[in-house]
C-alpha cells in the first residue's frame, strides 16, 4: 500500500533530499464554526473552534510544503487560519498545476497566494527552497 495520499505527493517525495519528513507534524490552529454555534458567554455566532492540521511534507531546513492539485475553498480558508497561528513556521505551497480559484477565473491559486503572502510553486519544489534556510515569517 502506497504511504503517500496522492500520486502527486509521491511524485514530490521523490524529488526532495534526505532527511524530509512525511506527515510528521501537527500544527494546532483555529477555525470558525458553523452559524448553528452560539457562544455560551457571549452568545456570538463567531465562534472559533481548536483544530489540527497535518503538514505534508517538512524539509531538513525546516521548510513546511503544502502539496496541492486541487485547491478547494476550505483548503485556502484552513491554510489562511494555519499560518495565522503559526506565524514564525515558514509554510509554503506546491501546486500540480496552476488553478483557478474562481469559476468566473478572476483568481489563480498563486494570485490567492501572493495576496496572502505565502511562498509558492508550480510542479516541483524550487531548488533553491531545498538549498535556503527556514526564514521566520513576520508576525
Amino acid at each position: 500500500m502506497n504511504k503517500y495520499r496522492s500520486g502527486y505527493e509521491e511524485r514530490v517525495s521523490k524529488t526532495l533530499p534526505e532527511g524530509f519528513t512525511y506527515e510528521c507534524t501537527v500544527l494546532d490552529y483555529y477555525k470558525r464554526t458553523s452559524r448553528k454555534m452560539q457562544c455560551q458567554d457571549c452568545s456570538s455566532v463567531h465562534v472559533l473552534q481548536y483544530a489540527k492540521y497535518l503538514t505534508d511534507f517538512k524539509l531538513p531546513n525546516g521548510i513546511f510544503l503544502e502539496v496541492k492539485g486541487w485547491f478547494k475553498p476550505a483548503d485556502r480558508t484552513k491554510m489562511v487560519s494555519v499560518i495565522k497561528c503559526n506565524p514564525t513556521l515558514d509554510i509554503r505551497m506546491v501546486f500540480q498545476k496552476q488553478g483557478w480559484c474562481t469559476k468566473k477565473k478572476l483568481q489563480t491559486y498563486t494570485d490567492w497566494c501572493d495576496k496572502n503572502k505565502i511562498k509558492w510553486a508550480i510542479g516541483k519544489v524550487p531548488n533553491s527552497w531545498l538549498e535556503e534556510p527556514a526564514k521566520e515569517r513576520m508576525k
